[in-house]
């Protein structure tokens, strides 16, 4: 099978012909339908603030279709509700399954776990090996190469705006920093809740429009940040940052409200100095990675409810170095996805 592999940071990206994997014991095996393109894929192809084995095929957020199980899977489908060539979607976060964070169904927390794409091969493939079927999620209806962003910006914006609810009572103020894939998901799962008032802060013109059609309320452009203030009509209460360089995290730390939430979401590499005083007081800063299994399950059930909108715009998988190329130089408005 082709796949796409990074050997060192900064390095070409290496198309290679591999084995087709074979599943044993609980294993699945996905075919490639499509693989989204992640900004976090260029921090790994081209730094080190990412930490991966290597070398390794890249992607993380994939959907195909289930092509064969391994001995121990079989008896297992029945509980996903998923039969050999049925379209799924692939949660990342593969944990052991039986520590504590696992028991409670937060397998992204899990500390010995391992996600595609950064400790085993991703998606980047034609085929993609699954530890078990617990992390398969029926797609039904939907086109799993449409559904390849629902696996990553669909379920972790998901993830960010649900634990932010608890900032997020009628009339309180949400800003975004970049509206890129995840960003555009986290749009519309705020608009979801009442009486939001949502800002989005943004380097491209094209993204403000986008921002407007989504529902936004307010869009910014960098450089006009003194009118974020007056335009929301005070600090936010949750800022999203979903670029997490330096200069994002200090935007938050300036917008956010006494007492309210940062909720950094980009690995852009930035660092923020915590003091007492580098945020307003009472304020909390926390992170968010992939989802729960149960977040994906619900993201997807949205989708299949036509509840949410996205764009797609495919690509060959032997041209994965130009997608790279395109979201390195901002033209890509929804997300990339590579198709074998």
């Amino acid at each position: 099978m082709l796949a796409v592999r990074t050997y060192a940071a900064g390095e070409p990206l290496r198309l290679e012909e591999l084995p087709v994997p074979v599943p044993h014991g609980t294993e699945v095996l996905v075919k490639v339908a499509g693989a989204g393109v992640c900004h976090t894929d260029l921090h790994i192809a081209r730094t080190d603030l990412i930490k991966v084995e290597r070398p390794i095929t890249l992607g993380h957020e994939v959907a195909g279709w289930l092509a064969a199980v391994g001995p121990g899977a079989a008896p297992l489908l029945r509980r996903v509700k998923v039969r050999e060539g049925d379209a799924v979607a692939v949660f990342g976060g593969w944990g052991c399954g039986e520590c504590r964070e696992c028991r409670r169904g937060e397998e992204q927390r899990c500390a010995s776990g391992s996600s595609p794409g950064f400790q085993v091969d991703g998606g980047y493939a034609e085929y993609l090996l699954v530890p078990h079927p617990r992390h398969l999620v029926a797609l039904r209806q939907l086109d799993p190469v449409e559904a390849a962003p629902l696996a990553d910006a669909g379920v972790t914006s998901f993830r960010a705006v649900r634990r932010a609810v608890p900032w997020l009572a009628d009339g309180s103020r949400a800003l975004l920093i970049g509206l890129g894939g995840l960003g555009q998901f986290a749009l519309q799962y705020l608009r979801r809740l009442p009486e939001v008032v949502v800002g989005v802060r943004e380097i491209d013109p094209d993204k403000i429009q986008i921002a407007s059609q989504l529902g936004a309320d307010v869009g910014f452009l960098a450089g006009d940040e003194e009118l974020v203030f007056a335009g929301m009509g005070g600090p936010a209460d949750v800022v999203f940052d979903f670029v997490g360089n330096d200069e994002t995290l200090a935007l938050a730390a300036r917008f956010v409200a006494p007492g309210g939430l940062v909720s950094l979401v980009g690995e852009a590499g930035g660092q923020m100095t915590f003091s007492f005083t580098a945020l307003p007081v009472e304020a909390s800063l926390t992170t968010t990675s992939w989802g729960s299994p149960d977040d994906l399950r619900d993201v997807v059930q949205l989708a299949r409810r036509g509840r949410l909108r996205w764009s797609v715009d495919r690509m060959p998988l032997r041209e994965a170095s130009a997608a790279h190329d395109r979201l390195a130089a901002g033209q890509v408005p929804g997300r990339l996805v590579l198709v074998p």
